[in-house]
């Protein structure tokens, strides 16, 4: 099998990548050392590069249309043989974007002022987008069990939610961004059931699905899907592939009134149903050709992972807590042990250890208390990060 190098060192300068170019307009101080957005510095797969090379090199690029095998039959390739789920085409539809679909659902399926449930800490663009459709945001907080150093939903107050008459929707995030948390086959037909009996829409945003460790583990809601369910799953090759920056998604459902309302809305009102071609010659030879690719990131991202935690307890362990996450390639770790006032941990990691990293409070963590850093780089990357953290805790407890 073709070993891939995970460790290369690639430039992205003057490619306007927001990583680099954006992290002083959003921290405030220049020549940081950025691991706060969810991209990833590896490079998209060769295999994919080459696939849009050759759609390129064909010079013309007008409107497409994404209804054929050649999307159709990748897409059910990639779930049959990694997630053994065999879907049907009429419940896969291409959309612009997954926080589109996202949005979408949000205006089709609730009225201005209804209240959506997040679990929190939540991906922070979700409160972005149900603040930005004047709704509300509902927190139902993730419970941390100590013991079992995992994050768990407290049911009975998520169905005390559900039961409310203003809460219309819930954002599930499967796997969890920014916990890491990979939901249960019994975890998620409760929550389901728990929609379905209170009449609360359930949209499953699935975009981290590739990288849950071991894959097996994967649980998507698209397996529980049932004809005229109140349920959608979105996602795409974004995260997978590195592929942010060209803007795709699709959706998997069987609700069927949705489906119209929702191509409905992209055609005559926001005029974005046609699909990249681009971006369908990357999901084609991503489904097809990338298996070993992903596999072996999964590899170099747990290999990273183990990295800073043992870098966490040798180092860092009287001021930092960190699970490796069984999912994602976000680490989701607290300073909450040390006692030190959460803003100036965020200033000094800032001021002193000149590293972007993302702040709790973006992700509705009220404490402050937790960063989210990007794992998905090379080992030389990751190293020199975990120096930059150790300098700004050194600096805070003198």
């Amino acid at each position: 099998m073709t070993q891939f190098d995970f460790n290369q060192k690639t430039s992205r300068e003057g490619t306007y990548s927001v990583q680099y170019e954006g992290t002083e307009a959003l921290f405030g101080a220049k020549g940081l050392e950025p691991f706060w957005i969810a991209d990833m510095d590896i490079q998209t797969p060769v295999m994919i590069r080459d696939a849009i090379k050759k759609r390129l090199d064909n010079g013309i690029f007008g409107y497409t249309l994404w209804q054929n095998e050649r999307f159709y039959g990748p897409v059910k390739h990639w779930w049959k043989t990694r997630f053994n789920i065999s879907l049907n085409e009429a419940d896969i539809h291409y959309a612009a974007s997954v926080l589109y679909t996202v949005g979408e659902v949000i205006r089709q399926t609730t009225e201005e002022g209804d209240g959506v449930i997040l679990t929190t800490p939540s991906y922070n663009s979700f409160p972005n987008l149900i603040q930005g459709n004047d709704r509300k945001i509902i927190e139902s907080p993730l419970v941390y069990d100590e013991d079992k150093k995992e994050y768990f939903l407290d049911t009975e107050s998520f169905k005390k939610l559900c039961e409310r008459d203003d809460v219309s929707l819930y954002i599930h995030c499967n796997p969890h961004n920014p916990t890491g948390k990979v939901w249960t086959l019994s975890e998620l037909k409760e929550i389901k059931q728990i929609c379905k009996d209170n009449n609360v829409y359930l949209i499953s945003d699935e975009i981290h699905m590739d990288f849950v460790r071991p894959k097996e583990d994967f649980v998507s809601v698209a397996s529980l899907l049932e004809e005229d369910d109140a349920v959608l799953v979105t996602t795409g090759l974004g995260k997978s592939f590195n592929l942010a920056s060209i803007p795709h998604s699709y959706f998997i459902t069987k609700d069927r009134h949705l489906t119209a309302d929702i191509n409905s809305a992209m055609g005559s009102r926001y005029n974005v149903n046609t699909a990249s071609s681009l971006a369908l010659a990357a999901i084609e030879a991503a489904y097809t050709e990338c298996g070993g690719w992903i596999d072996q990131l999964n590899e170099h991202i747990e290999e990273n992972f183990q990295l800073i935690s043992d870098y966490i307890d040798e180092h860092l362990s009287d001021v930092l807590s960190f699970d490796i996450p069984k999912a994602t390639y976000l680490g989701w770790i607290s300073f909450e042990k040390s006692g030190l006032d959460a803003a100036k941990v965020h200033q000094a990691l800032v001021e002193v250890g000149g590293i972007a990293v993302s702040p709790g409070k973006l992700y509705l963590d009220h404490k402050n208390n937790h960063f989210r850093f990007n794992a998905a780089s090379s080992r030389a990357r990751i190293e020199d990060g975990l120096e930059r953290i150790r300098k700004t805790f050194e600096h805070l407890s003198k």
